[in-house]
């Protein structure tokens, strides 16, 4: 409605709840009732209505006095993610990736504690269940899981950790958050993850981040394959370059301005 009058079809109550979910940005993740009236121009009394009203619903939470937002926030944007041209147009690097590498490629979004995936080319079938575009997957026993939460801002990983429930899956499966945030530093420090039999015993995954043109982290793609193919020797390392090259391709084109995100 920018640069119009608001018209008849035009809902001012939704359009305040939305300026209240924009007023939380990077250096004001936790605010005051105070200060979201003042950042978006409504009274206390309607700024805490709108507040609670996201509390409610799980799209805010608050010890009595702050207000900040959830994880579940997330789902108001992944329609958009999921049907962004950008994983229409890397469709086709995924499929190259498959076919460079011989394993089951894929693209995910991270989703509150569950990843989802918005492409996946599936060279053959080594998981028990059938992963399709739309599929969740609890973000802290897969890669692409791993590595997109390993790049999340300190405060929001800590709220990650302080409320997912880690479900075990198999014996390997990391369930301690001590455990899982050292991993998740290390795969931070190191700019890839690789997760070993924890989802199933018969599959594990290598995975790296893909960044938008400023920088942030707006999906995880991977390769999963057997373990006993990670095992052959230089092929842990060929797997990961071969990711990064297929990272870098797409980033450099959103760098360049020719998909949108």
């Amino acid at each position: 409605m920018s640069g119009t009058e608001p018209s008849n079809t035009y809902a001012q109550t939704f359009a305040r709840g939305l300026a209240v979910i924009t007023s939380f940005d990077e250096g004001s993740r936790v605010l005051t009732l105070t200060d979201v009236a003042a950042r978006t121009g409504v009274t206390r009394s309607t700024a805490r209505r709108l507040l609670h009203t996201l509390v409610t619903l799980g799209y805010a939470a608050t010890d009595g006095k702050h207000f900040s937002l959830t994880p579940k926030i997330l789902d108001l944007g992944y329609a958009y993610l999921a049907s962004s041209e950008i994983w229409r147009f890397a469709e086709a690097d995924i499929q190259a990736l498959a076919a460079r590498v011989g394993e089951s490629s894929s693209i995910s979004v991270l989703d509150g504690h569950d990843i989802v995936y918005v492409l996946r080319v599936q060279t053959q079938r080594i998981l028990k269940n059938s992963l399709n575009v739309g599929s969740r997957v609890p973000a802290h026993a897969i890669s692409m899981g791993r590595i997109q939460l390993a790049m999340l801002p300190d405060r929001e990983l800590r709220q990650y950790l302080d409320t997912v429930r880690l479900e075990p899956f198999t014996p390997w499966t990391i369930t301690e958050p001590d455990r899982l945030r050292t991993a998740l530093l290390r795969d931070r420090k190191q700019g890839w993850s690789m997760v070993y039999r924890e989802l199933e015993e018969g599959i594990a995954g290598l995975a790296v981040p893909i960044c938008a043109a400023n920088g942030r982290v707006i999906a995880a793609a991977n390769v999963s394959l057997a373990p006993v193919r990670l095992k052959q020797p230089g092929r842990q390392d060929d797997l990961i370059a071969a990711l990064k090259e297929t990272a870098d391709t797409i980033q450099r084109r959103l760098i360049e301005g020719q998909v949108p995100v």
